[in-house]
């Protein structure tokens, strides 16, 4: 059996979690902006971990619904602001809220998914003593994935970013949600302490290889399948492990090259493949395709603290998936 039909059953539940929280308000524009990109399609993977942290430890997974649509929700919420700044066209795709309404419209949409995520999280069948935990836990992440968006776009501006920059950025922006999402699943298991930092930290590295995996597809994957242009981020100035490692080591002419297509909104395609080009000669996406995967390596050795179960096992597979899937 395939990964996505030993998480079907679980992701049929989010989905239908999930519809039911954005199916709220008066106002009908509001309410299909909100809507838009979530029911757009998505993996799902963070409420899915939560899901699968907790049947590992105490087979209560469908307890940590509420929680996990939460993290969804905060998920699409940051979606819809970055497609803003970073003016994106495409996601999943479909055009992005701003473009299919416009700006102000896609700022308030990300504001009531942010406000209803709090509200699902509320619902969460726990003791209050945990649910004071949890929403301690979701607001210091969001706000980390806020200074990781900032370090984000900071780094456009700047030629001197260095690896340790660039993994403190990925960390706050990406891997925070789910650790939270893992950590969280942990904590309304009621697994043991030493459980529920193993699954913090598991869940930490594994959101730092996602992301390198998921900046290596932008340059790397099938557009058909990965839902947006090839290279937007070279266009966009991204400064990804990938151009962090290159401009360490690219000289002269190349050096020019390569600085005329970052951040370059008019880079043609063929000017972005020349700057991919120059990536592979000196190493760069091989350098960041092996750091994603020994991210996973060593998230999936914290998993040894968890008892042996078939839930067990799919966590493994969803780690190797997550820093190997085509988009």
């Amino acid at each position: 059996m395939d990964l996505i039909s030993m998480l079907s059953d679980r992701i049929i539940a989010v989905n239908q979690a999930l519809e039911s929280a954005l199916d709220i308000g008066e106002h009908d524009k509001l309410r299909e902006a909100i809507r838009h990109i979530p029911m757009a399609g998505g993996k799902r993977l963070r409420p899915v971990l939560a899901m699968l942290t907790a049947d590992s430890i105490s087979e209560c997974g469908d307890k940590v619904i509420p929680f996990g649509v939460s993290l969804e929700l905060i998920h699409n919420f940051t979606l819809l602001h970055d497609d803003v700044m970073d003016k994106d066209s495409l996601r999943r795709g479909v055009e992005t809220v701003h473009v299919l309404f416009d700006e102000a419209t896609a700022i308030n949409a990300g504001d009531v998914l942010f406000a209803r995520a709090f509200e699902t999280l509320s619902t969460t069948d726990v003791s209050d003593a945990v649910i004071r935990d949890l929403v301690r836990e979701v607001a210091g992440a969001v706000r980390n994935i806020g200074e990781g968006q900032q370090l984000d776009k900071d780094f456009e501006q700047r030629t001197d970013i260095t690896e340790e920059d660039y993994l403190k950025m990925i960390e706050y922006k990406t891997a925070r949600l789910f650790q939270i999402a893992s950590k969280g699943g942990a904590m309304i298991a009621q697994g043991t302490q030493e459980q529920v930092n193993a699954m913090s930290e598991y869940g930490k590295l594994l959101g730092m290889g996602f992301q390198i995996w998921d900046d290596f597809l932008d340059l790397k994957a099938d557009e058909s399948l990965l839902g947006k242009p090839v290279g937007s981020d070279i266009k966009n100035g991204k400064r990804t492990l990938m151009v962090v490692h290159a401009l360490a080591r690219l000289e002269g002419q190349e050096r020019d090259t390569f600085f005329g297509v970052l951040g370059n909104q008019n880079a043609s395609s063929d000017d972005v493949q020349g700057a991919i080009a120059l990536m592979d000669k000196v190493g760069s996406t091989t350098y960041a395709e092996q750091m994603a995967l020994g991210f996973a390596k060593r998230s999936k050795e914290l998993l040894e603290i968890l008892p042996e179960s078939e839930h067990k096992e799919i966590l493994k597979k969803i780690t190797d998936y997550m820093v190997q899937r085509e988009k």
